[in-house]
């Protein structure tokens, strides 16, 4: 990674009053996006006293007062910092919220700021005690890794500059240089569906991003996820195609530690079947999606999860 890895803490304790501070139109009013996100984080689970169990990595987390999470600072709808508050807001931003609350009794996070190629290194480590930053599972990565979930599923899509023609299909990225992330699905995929191909990789979306703006690469290839919330934020961004592979996302935990997999895969189910998921959807990746949330992939229903 060419950068330091930053670190930020989140703390939610602040939430209403960030929703106060940030409406103009009526002093003291909360606006109709911070009520939600106050109203999912209410609803969300909390455990038994029984299921932290003495010595288990659910203690030493709640004993700490904190969940340190791997995550990004610049995804939008899934994990993005917001300049006014400096709450990291997204999808996955409030999944790691929601358990945070479930563990401590109160939604207290401190986000770290990884990349795709760093974030086996933090969970091996102990920098980090969960990763949520659309982490697809692959039966390679569940070799260095657990992954609770599967939690959401996306796929791969790709995105050109407005105006690019001649690129409707994997094929086509055949004798064109494509951008992806470092570490990433993106990567096989070129190969196998394209493999005549010059593959560039970078360690970021924004990286990505500026990169094929700068026309460094003709095409990136990334989750549809990250691809429509970049398309909506910058119109310069044309998505071309449907997603052409299935990508389950997981929640990466350290190898090995069974215990906290357990404990994180019942409290997904709990907020699977108390709404809480649903809604952070809803919150995040459901105001430029149209429709209801889509159903919850059941958990443990991939290789390596």
């Amino acid at each position: 990674m060419k950068r330091l890895v930053a670190v930020v803490a989140v703390s939610l304790l602040g939430l209403t009053a960030c929703g106060e501070t940030s409406s103009p139109a009526v002093p003291g009013a909360v606006p109709e996006q911070a009520k939600a996100k106050v109203d999912v984080l209410a609803q969300a689970p909390v455990a038994a006293a029984a299921d932290i169990l003495p010595g288990s990595t659910m203690e030493k987390i709640k004993q700490r007062g904190e969940l340190i999470v791997g995550g990004s600072l610049d995804a939008p709808l899934l994990s993005q910092q917001n300049p006014a508050t400096g709450e990291i807001e997204g999808f996955d931003a409030d999944l790691g919220k929601a358990l945070a609350k479930y563990i401590i009794g109160q939604p207290k996070v401190k986000i770290v700021n990884s990349a795709s190629e760093t974030r086996e290194a933090l969970l091996a480590n102990g920098t980090v005690d969960v990763v949520f930053q659309t982490y697809t599972i692959t039966p390679e990565r569940a070799k260095q890794v657990a992954f609770a979930g599967p939690y959401y599923t996306s796929g791969l899509t790709i995105a050109v500059k407005k105006g690019t023609t001649g690129i409707a299909k994997p094929e086509d990225l055949n004798g064109k240089k494509v951008l992806a992330g470092a570490n990433t699905p993106a990567i096989p995929a070129i190969k196998k569906l394209a493999p005549q191909a010059e593959i560039i990789t970078f360690g970021s979306d924004p990286e990505c991003l500026q990169a094929l703006k700068q026309d460094r690469g003709v095409a990136y290839v990334q989750d549809e996820t990250l691809l429509i919330a970049d398309a909506k934020k910058d119109p310069s961004i044309q998505i071309v195609t449907k997603p052409f592979t299935v990508d389950p996302y997981g929640i990466g935990l350290k190898h090995g530690d069974d215990q906290f997999k357990t404990f994180t895969n019942a409290w997904l189910k709990k907020m699977q079947d108390a709404g809480a998921w649903q809604q952070i959807w809803k919150n995040s990746i459901g105001t430029v999606v149209v429709g209801d949330a889509p159903q919850p992939p059941q958990i443990g229903s991939v290789p390596g999860s």
